[in-house]
């Protein structure tokens, strides 16, 4: 089978080399790409008593952050186990995972506050995120610092043999993970003129939020929970 795979690099890369290592084609064409805040090496520290993160991106970017020694015990608490694995792997020292969403997050670290030390969670995040994680920290009694480190722009045109898979309906299922990724590739297929393609275009994403943009013009089906293998498990199955 042939799986077009959306979300930006390396995570996109990670995805097709799952997918070729099961005997399948993945092609890769991220359509949003990073771009470091300008500021994220100014992050001041003090006052912190946890850090909080809900992407893998921002554990990169802090993990190359100049004082990352003096933080690096800090408690950590991260919204997935992709995640928190990143953390550990970074050499953040005391990781725990929600194991879910933004809320599932929030309600870790109200979980556990009795063991943190006076001062604000900071949270690292992209500039358009999902949740509210300093809003529910602070209806909990908890204060939460949120410092934008990157953000996610579109590219400008797909692939062209991307395209040329499109037009021909050569992929057995395109894979979205996020609201953005989902609104910037609809845009760049209607951008090369494909809009006659989307009610036939097999689409898997990671939840309804991220399934919402395209689902108006094209069949979308959901994974049962809001993680990779379950959108593997779920296009490898229907396809």
């Amino acid at each position: 089978m042939r799986f077009l795979v959306t979300r930006p690099q390396p995570d996109c890369r990670r995805t097709a080399e799952k997918l070729r290592a099961l005997g399948h084609v993945a092609e890769e064409a991220p359509v949003l790409k990073t771009v470091e805040a300008r500021d994220a090496a100014a992050i001041g520290f003090e006052g912190v008593s946890a850090l909080a993160f809900s992407s893998r991106r921002a554990v990169a970017i802090l993990s190359a952050h100049s004082q990352f020694d003096t933080f690096r015990n800090l408690p950590v608490f991260t919204v997935g186990d992709a995640t928190a694995l990143a953390c550990r792997e970074a050499g953040f020292s005391q990781v725990q995972s929600a194991s879910g969403n933004v809320s599932a997050l929030a309600q870790l670290i109200l979980d556990k506050r009795s063991g943190l030390l006076s001062g604000d969670v900071l949270y690292p995040a992209a500039e358009d995120r999902a949740g509210d994680l300093e809003g529910l920290l602070a209806a909990g009694g908890v204060s939460c610092r949120t410092v934008v480190v990157y953000r996610m722009d579109a590219v400008e045109h797909l692939p062209v043999a991307v395209v040329e898979g499109l037009s021909s309906h050569a992929f057995d299922g395109v894979l979205i993970y996020s609201r953005r990724t989902a609104e910037a590739f609809l845009a760049l297929v209607r951008s090369h003129g494909l809009d006659h393609i989307l009610s036939g275009l097999p689409v898997y994403a990671l939840s309804r939020q991220s399934a919402e943009p395209i689902s108006r013009v094209s069949r979308v089906r959901v994974a049962a929970e809001p993680n990779e293998t379950f959108l593997l498990d779920l296009a490898l199955t229907q396809c």
